[in-house]
């Protein structure tokens, strides 16, 4: 965040030279009505009168036009950092190693970069510029009272003082009962989510009344509050104007009864003065609580920003096409103390269809997000074609490895773009055979606009999405495919069809299935079995 701020440092001076200005020229406004009042008091020349009018005029627009230019570039300067920081942070996330990444969920991310963020643009073009303005004006103020009479001033400021302590009381009571409305409505909205998203629970055990009643429940006891919150505010705000008559009443009681030497221009800029306080009191202890919220999500922010790694995808030997030969030479792998698998050693050779089985947990996935260089080894050897992975680019080693989830990556964009994501060399033909060439035709012709239909996980069958995944692997033309758990949750009909292009697949180049269903193993060269951290190797199981 400091770069961000570094980088924007001349245009945040300026907005504090012009905060600073406007302030100066609002504590002068009424400086020099002072003067006109006086001047008119003393029936003085009309020549004298209008120049300060035509100064005070002047004063007035140039207040308007400064300020003006203070918003707009204010405005202008948060939205920039906003855009930096996302930029910052998004850089920064898509630069982490996986097992870092693994520490924050999707919506801690989503929430740093969307609320977050603009909590910490709303620290810098409203919280911060707020509480400068309002402090720089109260202290001109007082230092203006306290050079034209301090006897007053001592009086200006206490009044001050109290209405201060008061506006603090009045915003602490309601700020605590705010935060009860929002805790209560926090639950209404868990509850309306839970409600929703467990319609179909609710229908079948009859749940209806009693998720009605939990939820008027809660309703009520905000309702309650809010009408705390409404009866506390319409009583305790009066109160200070209140207070702060009597102030102005001790000021217009002193000098027309005590001192009575004070001139009317004297009395009228200390009325303002005192008057012009209160607002900013009550705006300087709204932002406080603000302030808080928006250095919270700071912090949020910084703990992303401040981690140091970056994956380099380019550094090491590029190969261009590897031949798809594997080497596992005494590699362990942990998370935290507890090992996954240990001193696992098996080689795969160019061409071979091998499969990964243990139960759920045992670090099958594990393994081959080893060998994609997803996750670091404790230690041993993972070799590509001979060559140690760790020499190798990650960007070489992606490239030449698809890899298939069980479910799905599917965007919400056309088929040709899911299927392509970022290639642009390759022409609808090529997309059309290979989809023809693995029976996939049906899916095609479902879909109304072919290659430019918009598909998403909403639209499409689990075995349907599974299919674009292959396709997808299939035209990007890897030496090595890891298949996780390709026939999960899909039909027969589609598990034929899958097996059948893991079949293609295999004639040219190395697969590596991850396998519960003994359908999906069959006709495999090798089995790599994980069991209580063990691995053992199976060979000469074809056609078994």
């Amino acid at each position: 965040m400091s770069k961000i701020i570094n980088s924007n440092k001349k245009a945040i001076i300026l907005i504090i030279i012009l905060l600073i200005s406007t302030n100066i020229l609002n504590v002068v406004a009424p400086y020099i009505l002072k003067l006109i009042i006086d001047e008119l008091s003393k029936n003085n020349v009309i020549q004298k009168i209008s120049i300060l009018v035509i100064i005070y005029l002047l004063v007035r627009i140039s207040i308007i036009l400064i300020k003006a230019i203070k918003n707009r570039k204010t405005n202008f300067v948060s939205n920039k950092m906003l855009s930096e920081l996302r930029d910052s942070m998004l850089n920064k996330v898509l630069g982490m190693k996986l097992e870092t990444f693994n520490k924050f969920s999707s919506s801690d991310i989503y929430t740093r970069l969307t609320l977050d963020a603009e909590n910490v643009k709303k620290l810098f073009s409203d919280n911060i510029p707020i509480i400068l303005n309002d402090i720089l004006h109260i202290l001109l103020m007082i230092i203006v009272m306290i050079i034209i009479d301090i006897k007053l001033a001592l009086i200006g400021i206490s009044v001050i003082g109290i209405i201060a302590l008061y506006s603090y009381m009045i915003i602490n009571k309601l700020k605590k009962i705010d935060k009860i409305i929002l805790d209560k409505r926090d639950l209404e909205n868990r509850q309306y989510s839970e409600n929703y998203n467990k319609s179909k629970l609710t229908k079948f055990f009859s749940l209806e009344k009693r998720n009605i009643k939990k939820v008027d429940n809660l309703l009520d006891e905000e309702l309650k509050n809010r009408f705390k919150y409404i009866s506390l505010n319409t009583f305790l705000w009066p109160v200070g104007v209140f207070l702060e008559s009597i102030g102005m009443y001790a000021v217009i009681y002193y000098a027309l009864n005590i001192n009575m030497t004070y001139s009317l221009g004297t009395i009228y800029i200390f009325l303002y003065y005192i008057k012009q306080c209160f607002n900013p009191l009550k705006e300087i202890f709204n932002q406080i609580e603000e302030v808080q919220e928006s250095l919270v999500s700071l912090e949020k922010i910084n703990t992303i920003l401040k981690i140091k790694e970056k994956e380099d995808i380019y550094i090491g030997y590029k190969i261009e096409k590897c031949k798809g030969n594997i080497e596992f030479e005494d590699v362990s792998f942990t998370y935290g103390k507890k090992y996954i698998f240990k001193n696992a050693t098996f080689k795969i050779n160019q061409g071979e269809k091998v499969a990964i089985i243990g139960k759920t947990g045992a670090g099958k996935t594990t393994m081959t997000q080893a060998l994609m260089r997803l996750y670091s080894i404790k230690d041993g050897n993972i070799k590509i074609d001979g060559f140690d992975i760790e020499q190798i680019s990650i960007e070489s080693i992606r490239q030449n490895i698809s890899y298939i989830s069980q479910n799905a990556y599917i965007l919400n964009d056309t088929l040709r773009r899911n299927i392509l994501l970022d290639k642009t060399d390759i022409k609808d033909e090529k997309i059309l055979e290979i989809i023809d060439k693995i029976g996939a035709s049906p899916l095609l012709l479902r879909l109304e606009n072919g290659l430019d239909e918009v598909v998403n996980i909403n639209r499409l069958s689990k075995g349907e999405l599974q299919i674009i995944a292959f396709i997808r692997a299939i035209i990007h033309d890897a030496s090595i495919y890891i298949f996780d758990e390709p026939t999960s949750n899909i039909d027969l009909r589609t598990e034929k069809m899958i097996q059948c292009i893991i079949d293609k697949i295999s004639q040219t180049s190395t697969v590596l299935i991850i396998a519960h269903r003994l359908a999906t193993i069959k006709n495999v060269n090798k089995i790599i079995e994980i069991k209580n951290g063990s691995v053992n190797v199976i060979e000469n199981l074809t056609n078994c």
